[in-house]
């Protein structure tokens, strides 16, 4: 794992159909994940004793809490002679205070997330038995940060993964598409994608379309490989219509990309038109989904796999050359 600082905004990353799944037998890896919830203890903190709060706090989280005050909400560093009112004056912004009781309501109790959690890093210690499991951390940034993690923890910003319909993505003017992703759903999800890419690169040896495809087809794949039940409609942050429009329409999809001879194409500008987060695909129609292409993606990297059953999810995350990866997944949509 890097040993600085990654802050990773999973919905904004530029870079099958795929049914539930049971996976590898992971019965037998003694593992237990248990979020550490820093963001009650940082709100809850006696602010009359502060200093001692503080003190207290960072016996407790360690270089976290450095990490957490400089690189999320950047007020400075504890031993700052100011640090105090600085983070006085965070806590008590009205909105962080509102921010904050919602998050307490909903992640509190986290039974089920630790369930959920603890499948998911039974399924990456399987795949990687040598790495680290971090340590994993809520907090929140006032919505400036999605995820972020260093070489021994991973730490998840609560506020982003509310609910569709929580009134401060309204207030923030989220674009629905975008509120998608903000659910509680996503969360472990997204946390399983930031071990992705903060643990391996998915630079592509070449730059155009369908490296970038098979670049987020990679992520996805991965995703799903640690969540092997995880549901189409969440993996691809599609509604239960546009995962239908997709698996309907993806001899369509790959037809047009080859007319247009798309594939190979280097304009940042096309590839982001493909790939990157938006209502629909701009090429594909209003129908479309967002990212439609990387539902493509995803197709290849899965029967590269099924082509290749030598090869171990390392390999494939090794592997920058997408161009390689299409032509041996002989890929017939």
């Amino acid at each position: 794992m890097k040993q600085v600082l990654i802050i990773l905004t999973v919905f904004t990353l530029i870079f099958c159909a795929c049914n539930s799944s049971k996976g590898p037998n992971v019965s037998h890896i003694d593992l237990s994940i248990e979020p550490q919830l820093f963001f009650i203890d940082l709100f809850e903190m006696n602010e009359e004793d502060l200093d001692n709060e503080i003190k207290n706090l960072h016996q407790k989280y360690g270089s976290y809490l450095d990490a957490y005050s400089q690189q999320i909400i950047k007020i400075g560093s504890p031993s700052n002679p100011d640090y105090k009112d600085f983070l006085s004056s965070f806590l008590n912004y009205e909105d962080n205070k509102d921010v904050f009781k919602v998050c307490k309501e909903q992640y509190s109790d986290t039974k089920e997330l630790e369930e959920e959690l603890t499948e998911a890093f039974k399924h990456y210690k399987y795949y990687f038995p040598e790495a680290e499991i971090p340590q994993v951390y809520f907090h929140t940034s006032y919505f400036h940060q999605n995820l972020a993690m260093d070489s021994g923890w991973v730490s998840v910003s609560v506020e982003n993964y509310l609910g569709a319909d929580c009134e401060f993505y309204e207030w923030l003017a989220k674009p629905k598409y975008l509120r998608r992703k903000m659910t509680p759903e996503k969360l472990v999800p997204d946390l399983m994608k930031a071990m992705a890419i903060g643990n391996f690169s998915f630079e592509t040896k070449n730059e155009d379309v369908i490296s970038k495809m098979i670049s987020q087809g990679k992520v996805h794949y991965f995703i799903k490989q640690m969540i092997p039940n995880i549901q189409d409609t969440l993996l691809f942050d599609f509604s239960g219509t546009q995962m239908k429009w997709c698996k309907n329409h993806e001899a369509d999809i790959w037809a047009s990309m080859v007319e247009q001879k798309h594939l190979y194409n280097t304009n940042r500008m096309v590839m982001q038109k493909y790939v990157g987060d938006s209502p629909f695909t701009y090429y594909f129609g209003q129908d479309s989904p967002g990212k439609a292409a990387v539902f493509l993606g995803y197709q290849i990297v899965d029967a590269y796999m099924k082509n290749n059953p030598d090869f171990s999810l390392e390999d494939l995350l090794n592997n920058k050359d997408g161009h390689l990866i299409f032509r041996e997944a002989r890929y017939r949509p």
